[in-house]
């Protein structure tokens, strides 16, 4: 492998620490709370105090995220990333210290504030260190540790759980505790984002940067292109909020929420969280059964993430979201279906009466679980975070990922109840949710083998890539026709203010 290539892949797998700490909770909480030791040492769940504290990660994720663009910018993408492994760090020792409900609620309050902040700029650092024919795979790091981490998650819990006593729940954050120590441990040393540096006024080590990333004249032609973009932003005011709903950027950043949004209305996050309450609905009774079957999932997810990774670079993006798509929106509405005809609710809990209802909902959801792990959880956010221009990167980003985070947030803490009181409802929705978001994408510009620079071309009014953009005083450009059709798909006409 080429040596540049191997140092930029290297800093990536390192980085990507940020994601394996998301995936690790996400694989783990939904078990934790299922263990009879959580019961014992703080007291029964409710279906709405259990997802009370599971979304509580996400709410102040959301928020966190929100502030990661202004971060970004202000103190680097790296410390961005260092600041937020810092944050998960303390929030997970208080959670292995916990004594209560209570105080576990507030130190997953705090890890999701440290997490939101990590993965929101982390995405954002991959894309903009990346090569053009290694950015996908670059960036899909991030998705392959998280897959990992809800895998380990499932795993780690599942062996936790023979352990005596409070220990048996308190291990996993342990875990976590251990991996966000390795993070902050390494994370300052890492480049920083030639483009920031370029933005910062620091184009000579943008350079040494670069030279360090990629051979000589390549160096030199991107940090060419670079700089002509940055003249560029430089014309016209400093990036603001209000930007990236004014004419020229509204449909970009629509696309983006959009997609961010749907991401999680496909509904993968409440497979993740609750699957041992969905494994136990479709004919696991067993605790160790659905712990297992959980386990499961997360090693098709793992599997599945694999191809992504490789090919990623040299799939369509717009056809793997589309196709990805459809395949996930049949596997739950199909499973709805069964549910539908087969489901009811017995005792607070929901029955499915067919064995081999059961035994198609199972392997359905092992479907679902592998086509969304090789087409949206590693397409989607890479989409969103290349074809916004530099100036907004970090800025829609962020709102992107809050955008992600409040819908998550909403599933999480409405699935236990929606799960155990309707047999058919919360799979209609995901599914159908699904199929709109799979439709919009066969209508988007496709990226994929495009520089940053490149990709913003698209997106101009001429949909032509030109290395130097002037912008006359007075006179700023107009929103293009690809825009006008994305925000036309996704944004009734008159919500949004010119």
């Amino acid at each position: 492998m080429d040596p540049k290539k191997r140092h930029i892949l290297l800093i990536g797998c390192y980085i990507s620490l940020s994601g394996l700490l998301y995936g690790l909770d996400t694989g783990s909480i939904g078990p934790i709370t299922s263990m009879a030791q959580f019961t014992t040492s703080i007291g029964p769940l409710t279906p709405l105090h259990q997802g009370l504290y599971v979304s509580s990660f996400l709410l102040s994720a959301a928020l966190s995220s929100l502030a990661s663009g202004h971060v970004a910018d202000k103190i680097s993408r790296k410390y961005g990333i260092l600041t937020g492994a810092f944050l998960t760090l303390a929030g997970t020792v208080a959670s292995a210290a916990s004594p209560n409900l209570a105080a576990l609620v507030c130190a997953r309050l705090l890890t999701g504030v440290g997490a939101g902040q990590a993965i929101s700029v982390t995405t954002v650092y991959l894309v903009e260190i990346a090569r053009a024919e290694v950015r996908g795979t670059l960036a899909c790091l991030i998705q392959s540790y998280i897959v990992s981490g809800v895998a380990l998650g499932y795993f780690i819990a599942y062996g936790t759980r023979g352990l005596a006593g409070s220990l048996a729940w308190r291990a996993p954050f342990v875990v976590q505790a251990v991996v966000a120590a390795c993070l902050c441990a390494g994370a300052g040393f890492m480049p920083f984002s030639p483009r920031w540096l370029v933005r910062s006024g620091r184009a000579e080590e943008a350079k040494r940067v670069l030279m360090r990333l990629r051979e000589p004249l390549e160096a030199e032609q991107e940090l060419l292109e670079i700089r002509q973009a940055v003249e560029a932003e430089r014309m016209r005011p400093d990036a603001g909020w209000g930007e990236m709903f004014g004419r020229r950027y509204v449909g970009r950043t629509a696309l983006g929420c959009f997609l961010m949004a749907f991401q999680q209305l496909m509904g993968i996050d409440a497979i993740l969280y609750y699957a041992p309450i969905v494994f136990q609905q479709a004919g696991f009774t067993a605790e160790r059964a659905s712990f297992l079957a959980s386990g499961v999932s997360g090693i098709i997810m793992v599997l599945c993430t694999v191809p992504a990774q490789i090919w990623v670079d040299k799939w369509s993006r717009k056809k793997t979201l589309g196709f990805g798509g459809l395949a996930c929106a049949t596997c739950f509405i199909v499973i709805g279906s069964l549910y539908a005809k087969y489901g009811s609710v017995e005792d607070g809990g929901v029955v499915l009466s067919s064995k081999s209802a059961q035994w198609t909902v199972i392997v359905l959801i092992y479907v679902f679980s592998a086509n969304f792990s090789w087409s949206w959880a590693v397409v989607g956010k890479i989409y969103t975070c290349e074809i916004i221009p530099t100036r907004l990167r970090a800025k829609v980003c962020a709102v992107e990922q809050l955008t992600n985070w409040l819908v998550n947030f909403i599933i999480a803490l409405t699935a236990p109840l929606f799960l155990r009181s309707s047999p058919s409802g919360p799979y209609f929705l995901f599914g159908f949710s699904t199929l709109l978001a799979a439709t919009v994408c066969f209508f988007m510009p496709e990226t994929a083998g495009k520089s940053l620079e490149q990709i913003e071309g698209l997106f101009e009014k001429n949909q032509s890539f030109r290395p130097s953009v002037e912008v006359e005083a007075g006179n700023p450009p107009q929103m293009s026709a690809v825009d006008d059709v994305i925000l036309s798909s996704i944004v009734p006409k008159g919500e949004i203010a010119v």
